[in-house]
């Protein structure tokens, strides 16, 4: 028996095709006994299907006894969970296993936009191989972790795999970016995160990884992710900041984190190629980060077109397939083109 309570007033119409509510005198509360030749995932299937998407989330879901007679124990309370997890993790059920084998990180060097380019070190991005669809992609990945409730799980995943593989291909001095959700650095101590106490066994040195924070979402507690932040700090970690730019209210962020490094959302590149204000803007952003201490990178250099504007803005460092692609293993980057006053 599939119990649902249903937050809001009105009553998707579909409903009454597979469930009843429990009392006549409230139509909050629904059961769906589970139909023949029809399984869990099925029903949770066919009742997300003709569920407005915004009731999805708030409406919670409960498998509960086949003989349930209309009591509910306090105990299911516990259990509750929102149709639409529920619906993910039953057409999903891998991703509420182990996680590790399923994780494969990749490197991109990241350079100065000086001279030639020397090296500064390797971001890991982090793919996931989907037992069924094959590679997905963070955003895609990242997606579905939140749809399961997963996130924190699937991204330590993903940071033990980029510092395993740091371990097993860059020598010592060379820095990886690990990224990082917020949500993962609110775990408990720190100093017990089970992607950091590996560090040892790997024989890694926390000042050889840059902890790259990334937000995918809202921060709702910048105070408390700015005191993570300098936790890490103190453990010999740098820090960096990903998607600035990207709309979130990041200026309060790049203050209090005072970050090592800066990402520049790859919009804010390509507004400022186009327009004289995104020029603007970037280049202000640009020097404020420099006043802060953090050295600023460009992601997604294809061309000397978004080179040229990076330099003349006065961005620090970059990354994209004008230097090396994403690659399984790390790849030396291409000379930078010198700018036409050098040349000459």
């Amino acid at each position: 028996m599939l119990v649902v309570r249903l937050c809001g007033d009105a009553v998707p119409k579909s409903w009454n095709r597979w469930g009843r509510p429990l009392s006549d005198d409230s139509h909050r509360i629904w059961a769906f006994p589970l139909p023949a030749m029809m399984d869990l995932a099925d029903l949770v299937g066919a009742l997300v299907l003709e569920t407005p998407a915004e009731l999805r989330s708030t409406c919670l879901a409960v498998w509960i006894d086949p003989d349930f007679d209309g009591r509910l124990p306090l105990s299911v309370l516990d259990e509750l969970e929102p149709l639409s997890v529920l619906h993910t993790r039953l057409h999903e059920p891998w991703i509420m296993g182990p996680l590790g084998h399923l994780v494969k990180t990749s490197f991109q060097p990241v350079v100065t936009l000086r001279g030639k380019g020397a090296l500064v070190g390797y971001q890991m991005p982090c793919h996931l191989e989907h037992p069924e669809r094959g590679s997905l992609a963070g955003g895609s990945f990242y997606a579905l972790a939140r749809d399961a409730r997963r996130l924190e799980e699937v991204d330590q995943a993903c940071q033990i795999s980029a510092l395993l593989r740091k371990s097993e291909s860059l020598p010592t001095g060379v820095p990886a970016f690990v990224s990082a959700l917020p949500q993962s650095l609110m775990w408990g101590d720190l100093r017990r995160h089970p992607s950091y106490t590996c560090l040892d066994r790997m024989g890694l040195d926390p000042r050889d990884i840059i902890i790259e924070v990334v937000q995918r979402g809202q921060v709702d507690d910048v105070p408390a992710l700015v005191r993570r932040c300098q936790d890490l700090r103190a453990m010999g970690f740098r820090i960096a900041l990903a998607d600035f730019g990207a709309g979130l209210g990041q200026v309060g962020l790049l203050s209090g984190m005072e970050p090592e490094f800066i990402r520049f959302d790859t919009g804010l590149i390509r507004e400022a190629q186009a327009t004289v204000a995104g020029a603007t803007l970037l280049e202000g952003l640009v020097a404020m980060a420099r006043r802060l201490g953090a050295s600023s990178i460009a992601d997604g250099l294809d061309g000397e077109d978004e080179l040229a504007i990076c330099r003349e803005i006065g961005i620090d460092c970059g990354q994209g397939g004008l230097i090396a692609p994403v690659s399984p293993v790390p790849l030396a980057p291409a000379p930078l083109p010198y700018p036409a006053s050098v040349r000459d």
